[in-house]
């Protein structure tokens, strides 16, 4: 297992952690992730190599709102009683969804290549909920991997790509990382929500704005 815990940290290594400012549970940081995962020799389907996204500061600071409910009710609270401030942060969640929606082109082309990147991998929540993990990587030998329980089918599988050898190398998983990369599309869609939420309360108050300096 020592082999897969290095390897687990570093393809979780994304160099740079969340901290006040910016999120790297975002979208598409979390997306990548599983990129990262998928392009091992050993998971990719038909040896086909699927493409990253590109990363966005604007993203990861605008997650930091929408990410949880407080999150959400503080940027809303901006959105209201900020009327300059507002339009700044206003900017800036329309810049993050432009990138989301940049992005998604990306995703259309990864899963126009490879309808299902799972093919390869193993999924089992309960080992990963043990192991306290999204996915797991395993390198071991062929008979230690008896002692895992899977499917007849699922065991045969992963001594199939053992090609003769008596080591193998396979990934579990469970459905967060398997949302990490179906899930992209509602993420942009909960993006444009706000963006309409926003631009709703941005013309109010501009327009209230007008009106008020017409009157004077």
């Amino acid at each position: 297992m020592d082999k897969s815990e290095q390897l687990y940290s570093q393809l979780t290594d994304q160099g740079e952690e969340s901290n006040i400012l910016i999120c790297t549970q975002d979208p598409i940081t979390l997306y990548n992730k599983f990129i990262k995962v998928y392009n091992l020799d050993d998971n990719k389907v038909d040896g086909i190599t699927l493409q990253y996204m590109k990363q966005s500061k604007v993203v990861q600071f605008i997650h930091n709102y929408l990410r949880n409910n407080l999150g959400r009710v503080v940027f809303f609270l901006i959105l209201i009683l900020l009327p300059i401030i507002n339009l700044f942060y206003y900017l800036i969640l329309l810049t993050a969804s432009f990138r989301l929606s940049q992005n998604y082109s990306i995703f259309q082309s990864n899963i126009g290549q490879v309808l299902d990147p799972f093919a390869n991998m193993v999924e089992n929540s309960d080992l990963c909920e043990m192991m306290k993990k999204n996915y797991v990587l395993f390198d071991m030998e062929i008979k230690e991997n008896e002692g895992l329980h899977f499917s007849t089918k699922v065991k045969e599988m992963i001594k199939n790509r053992s090609n003769g050898n008596n080591k193998i190398k396979y990934t579990i998983y469970n459905q967060i990382l398997k949302e990490q990369f179906y899930g992209y599309p509602n993420s942009r869609i909960t993006y444009l929500k706000w963006m309409i939420v926003s631009t709703l309360i941005i013309t109010v108050q501009l327009t209230l704005i007008i009106i008020y300096f017409s009157k004077i």
